[in-house]
């Protein structure tokens, strides 16, 4: 509750505007879980532009995220290149966030707005459901 104040005292400061306290809220409820209910995907989405449709949307079950994350070698970097941007992953923690996600917690782990040459903007989200 005192995240939704915080986000709305910003929006009547006009620190922020109504679309991003509407994603701010989003977040924030993206986190509720239900009663007994656990992130069960790792879930990537790319957006063009302001669609809401994504254009790249890839759901990973967390069990093979789990069995994955023991092969990826602790002392190696780990990052992602999206449009000549690159993003240092390396210091995610993933046994931590993959025992948050079983115990029921959901939400982001990354989010990047990039700025394409052609004035559009990619926007990237990676989070647990």
């Amino acid at each position: 509750m005192e995240d939704k104040k915080r986000i709305l005292d910003m929006l009547a400061e006009k620190k922020i505007n109504a679309e991003e306290a509407m994603k701010l809220l989003s977040a924030i409820n993206d986190k509720r879980v239900e009663e007994g209910k656990t992130g069960r995907f790792l879930k990537i989405l790319v957006y063009k532009n302001d669609d809401t449709k994504p254009k790249v949307n890839v759901s990973i079950p967390l069990m093979l995220v789990k069995l994955g994350a023991k092969f990826i070698p602790k002392d190696k970097s780990f990052s992602a290149n999206i449009n000549n941007n690159s993003f240092d992953l390396s210091g995610l923690d993933w046994d931590e966030l993959l025992k948050l996600a079983s115990k029921g917690e959901l939400g982001d782990i990354f989010n990047a707005d990039i700025d394409e040459d052609d004035g559009n903007i990619t926007r990237v989200r990676i989070f647990i459901e």
